[in-house]
C-alpha cells in the first residue's frame, strides 16, 4: 500500500500562533515533529509514504529527513485545495496499489493503518460513532451510502464524524485517476478530495466501508488548541 500525504497548504487556522510554520512540523512531546511520527508509523508497516508539499515544502523535507519518502510539489497550494495535489501525484494512481489518501494534520494511532490496510472494498473510510456531538464534518449513512454530509446535519440525523483515512482499493485507483482528472479538466481546482470520493458514492453508486474508530484518541489539528490537547494526551500516555 501508498499513503498520500496532504501536506501543501498553509493552514491559515493555526499559522498566526506557530510563527507561520507548517503545522505538520509541530513537535511532539518527545520532540519528534508530527509528519515524522506519521511517516514512521507508515514506514513500520511497509507503507510507501508519498507526501505532497508546497507551502515551505524545505521545512517538511527537513522534518523528514533520512526517511524513505517521495515528494510532489504543488506550486498552487495558496489558491488550490488538496484535489490539485492529488493532479500532481496522479501518476501513484497506477491499478495496482492500495492507495491511502490522509493528510498531514491527522494525529492518529498507528492501528489506524491496520485497519485500513484490512479493508478489500473499493472505497474505505475511518470514521467515529462517539463524535457526533462533538465533531465539526459529519456523515448521514444507511447501508454504506452516504444521505448528508457536512457540518450542520441535525444530530438525529448524525452516524459519524469523519476522521481522515480514506483507502482506494488498487483495482479501482485507475478510476479515481480519472476523476481526479477529469475535476482539473473541468476547473474544479477549489475542491477536497473528499468532495470527489463523496460524489462517486452518492451519484456512481460505489459503497464505502466505513471503518469505525470508535473509542480511540485522534485529533485533527487545525486550532492551537487541538494541538495542546495532542501534547497532553501524549504527556499522560508518556507517564
Amino acid at each position: 500500500m501508498k499513503a498520500i500525504i496532504l501536506a501543501a497548504g498553509k493552514g491559515s487556522r493555526i499559522s498566526d500562533k506557530i510563527d507561520g510554520i507548517p503545522k505538520s512540523i509541530l513537535k511532539l512531546d518527545n520532540g519528534m515533529p508530527m509528519i515524522r511520527r506519521e511517516v514512521i508509523n507508515m514506514l513500520d508497516r511497509d507503507i510507501m509514504p508519498v507526501v505532497c508539499v508546497g507551502y515551505k515544502k524545505e521545512l517538511i523535507q527537513e522534518a523528514l529527513d533520512g526517511l524513505d519518502v517521495k515528494y510532489y510539489d504543488n506550486p498552487f497550494y495558496s489558491i488550490t485545495n488538496n484535489i490539485v495535489s492529488l493532479w500532481f501525484a496522479r501518476d501513484e494512481f497506477d491499478g495496482k496499489d492500495d492507495i491511502l489518501l490522509t493528510s498531514a494534520d491527522l494525529y492518529y494511532p498507528a492501528g489506524f493503518l491496520d485497519m485500513c490496510n484490512k479493508s478489500e472494498e473499493k472505497l474505505s473510510m475511518t470514521v467515529d460513532s462517539s463524535r457526533i456531538k462533538t465533531g465539526d464534518f459529519y456523515f448521514s449513512v444507511k447501508q454504506g451510502f452516504i444521505q448528508e454530509y457536512g457540518p450542520d446535519i441535525s444530530l438525529d440525523k448524525r452516524s459519524y464524524e469523519y476522521m481522515g483515512l480514506t483507502k482506494i482499493a488498487g483495482s479501482f485507483t485507475l478510476y479515481v485517476k480519472s476523476k481526479i482528472v477529469e475535476y482539473i479538466e473541468t476547473g474544479k481546482f477549489g475542491k477536497y478530495f473528499e468532495d470527489m470520493i463523496i460524489s462517486i458514492n452518492m451519484n456512481e453508486r460505489i459503497p464505502i466501508n466505513f471503518i469505525d474508530v470508535k473509542g480511540n484518541f485522534w485529533r485533527e489539528f487545525d486550532f492551537y488548541e487541538d494541538y495542546l490537547t495532542i501534547l497532553d494526551y501524549e504527556r499522560e500516555e508518556n507517564k
